[in-house]
């Protein structure tokens, strides 16, 4: 064995200051329940504890990952993530990391090594207490990798042998392990090898009743009940469930049967078949090629439950029903993102022609007879707007982008690893090892012709002495082609960052121009999501904005304010000192008051709220005084013809909503608020995640 861990730390941190005590945190991680709650968590804790003791270090701290896989990255497990946190700090808090084994750290060779080599670019050592290593030497870090890859390799062996174990099971036909399918049950559970799926029939004959069932669940009869309503009923599946629940025959986990569930039950067609696809290559882990990860799939074939008659007479009750498609002919950007009050989705409804809406999935009764929610429906069109216009708004603006995109960057390179140097390292040991292997097979052949032994003797002799170099040699080749994939999957996220601030350059300018299906994409990139937090004001029978009124009834455009506008203007109406002067001391300019007029017309924005915005108290007073003297009229008509914006339609009122995005998990780039029209005419623009502030936003 090498220099044990306290010496090779200690050597290194005292060759800087004799006097230094080293800092250690100990990381424990557990991943099964049972472990969480005893054995594991406490048996590895009371050791490297009692390590840290021992050794004579300061104890920092604990962290633990209960209940965490050792497959996921360190970035996806809060402990892992603190003490990286900790490590990045100036000055750092401590200066070795404990694990009482290396599986610990991570159970997948990109995992371990990726948080070690991290660390270890940070100044900061890794201890492995069972082994006594560690990673201040290239003799530990030779140790460590041995030790990390026997423990990789002892995974894969356990996962290949427990497979291929359930791989030959469902191959025999016996049950390979979980749940039977709905309508069958395990015959001789328990009895290793003799597991099979058998149809769920009731065994108790007279002695099974309702108030003394026998031990099966029937359903088998559950299905040919559901299978006699719905053939009775022509193929409604509503009112087969209604029948169904009626019986008190629910399902597997005790609720009434709802109408795609007994749908989706019955007209399976392995069910109607009687057969069971094992690694189904529908819902299997899948290689490249798109086969099972685990193994080829298997069918088993089982006692079917219904006739050849019986599946017949069903498919013919029920052919030509079709679903209910009443988005077709429209994209909703919005279906999934949008999460109404009763904290259910809402979905795009309208068949192509009418009004689209999006409607919350919980008015959709869970079975027959269940109770629904009462959230509003919501005009598509609008909220849509709504949702763009916020998007836009930030991606508009290219220095909020910006800041947002280099604290990305920043973030991701307190992440990054140094892989380069690791593969030079690799790249100088794998020369080292052909020149041993070169070296040791020229010594070999010297001293077998020395022992005059014949040629294939000596060719044996010499494949012995450099076996264990060469498997050696191909080891580390292995470990740089991997460590070179891991560097190009780094290159290609961090390329992610520089996409985003090359966005932050060029979005605002080509935004509003996108089509439905990319601004879909483009909600689905910043995984929006958009939170209904109160229902719609009431509507009120009076009109709207009578400013935006009066445009929409002459048919007219909103005219944008220039300075050729306002000379026709002035031809009309001669104001004093240019219009551009107050005429009384704390008033407003008429050009000012017309530029309010037209900002009213395009936006909706009440009366109160553009108040101020113009430092004014009575521009509905102008308003009314404008229309009575018909001024109003009088400058219309001197603008008659001139191009402008087209008068916004008219929509449903909006509910208080929060919408929220992101381009990663953590990292929230947004999120914007609108509330009700009685506290604010539109909705707010999103908030930038550094600095927390609303950005200006346009109203209704």
């Amino acid at each position: 064995m090498g220099k044990s861990v306290i010496s090779a730390i200690d050597i290194a941190a005292r060759a800087l200051n004799p006097t230094l005590t080293l800092r250690a945190v100990d990381y424990l991680r557990v991943s099964t329940e049972d472990q969480t709650k005893g054995y594991g968590i406490a048996y590895t804790g009371k050791r490297t504890a009692a390590h840290i003791t021992r050794k004579g270090w300061t104890h920092v701290d604990t962290f633990k990952d209960e209940g965490e896989s050792g497959t996921l990255p360190w970035q996806e497990r809060e402990g892992a993530t603190q003490i990286m946190t900790l490590a990045l700090q100036v000055p750092r808090p401590f200066d070795v990391v404990v694990v009482y084994e290396t599986r610990a750290i991570g159970r997948k060779n990109r995992v371990f090594w990726e948080w070690v080599w991290k660390l270890q670019d940070l100044g900061v050592f890794v201890a492995v207490v069972d082994e006594d290593i560690d990673n201040t030497t290239e003799e530990g870090e030779a140790r460590m990798r041995e030790k990390a890859n026997e423990a990789f390799k002892e995974l894969a062996r356990i996962r290949t042998r427990t497979q291929g174990g359930i791989q030959e099971k469902a191959e025999m036909g016996g049950h390979p392990g979980g749940q039977a399918r709905y309508g069958y049950r395990i015959a001789n559970q328990g009895k290793k090898g003799e597991q099979h799926q058998v149809i769920d029939n009731c065994d108790g004959g007279e002695a099974c009743t309702r108030t003394d069932p026998c031990e099966t669940i029937h359903e088998a009869e559950v299905l040919r009940q559901g299978r006699k309503f719905v053939v009775k009923h022509n193929g409604n599946w509503r009112k087969a469930c209604i029948s169904l629940n009626a019986l008190g025959l629910y399902t597997r986990s005790g609720v009434p049967w709802s109408h795609p569930n007994l749908r989706s039950r019955l007209l399976n067609e392995d069910l109607l078949a009687g057969r069971y696809v094992f690694r189904n290559p529908k819902n299997a882990i899948l290689k490249p090629d798109g086969t099972p990860v685990w193994g080829e799939s298997t069918t088993i074939q089982l006692e079917r439950i219904f006739t050849d008659e019986e599946v017949a007479e069903l498919r013919r009750a029920t052919r030509g029903k079709k679903q209910r498609a009443s988005s077709i002919g429209r994209i909703y950007t919005l279906t999934g993102r949008l999460i109404s009050m009763c904290g259910k989705n809402y979905v795009g409804s309208g068949p192509a022609g009418e009004d689209p809406s999006y409607v919350c999935s919980g008015k959709r009764e869970a079975y027959p007879g269940a109770p629904k929610c009462s959230c509003s429906q919501l005009d598509a069109k609008s909220v849509e707007a709504w949702a763009w216009e916020n998007v836009c708004d930030l991606l508009g603006d290219a220095e909020k982008l910006q800041a947002l995109a280099d604290e990305w960057v920043g973030n991701a390179d307190t992440q990054k690893v140094d892989f380069a140097s690791r593969l030079a390292d690799l790249d100088q040991k794998i020369a080292e090892q052909d020149d041993t292997v070169d070296v040791t097979m020229v010594v070999a052949a010297k001293k077998a012709t020395r022992q005059g032994l014949s040629q294939k003797d000596a060719e044996a002799a010499v494949d012995k002495a450099i076996k264990p170099l060469l498997e050696e040699l191909e080891e580390l080749k292995r470990s740089r082609a991997e460590i070179e994939i891991w560097q190009t999957e780094a290159a290609q996220a961090g390329q992610r960052a520089k996409d985003l601030q090359a966005l932050a350059k060029m979005a605002h300018s080509r935004l509003e121009d996108l089509t439905r299906e990319q601004q879909q994409e483009f909600f689905s990139l910043l995984n929006t999501k958009i939170v209904v937090t109160g229902p719609p004001p009431l509507r009120t029978g009076g009109l709207g904005c009578p400013i935006t009124e009066w445009f929409r009834t002459n048919e007219r455009e909103i005219p944008q304010l220039c300075d050729h506008v306002w000379e026709r203007v002035m031809e009309a109406e001669n104001f004093p000192a240019g219009g551009v002067v107050p005429r009384q001391k704390g008033g407003l300019a008429p050009k000012t008051v017309f530029e309010a007029f037209l900002k009213k017309a395009s936006s909706g924005v009440a009366w109160p709220e553009l108040d101020a915005e113009y430092g004014s108290t009575g521009l509905i007073g102008h308003w009314k005084r404008w229309k009575k003297s018909g001024r109003w009229e009088r400058v219309m008509t001197a603008l008659e013809g001139y191009a402008g914006a087209p008068v916004p339609p008219v929509r449903p009122p909006l509910p208080p909503m929060h919408m929220t995005g992101e381009v990663r998990p953590g990292i929230i780039l947004a999120a914007s608020d609108r509330e009700d029209h009685a506290q604010a005419s539109g909705p707010s623009g999103w908030a930038c995640c550094s600095s927390g502030r609303p950005a200006p936003g346009g109203g209704r």
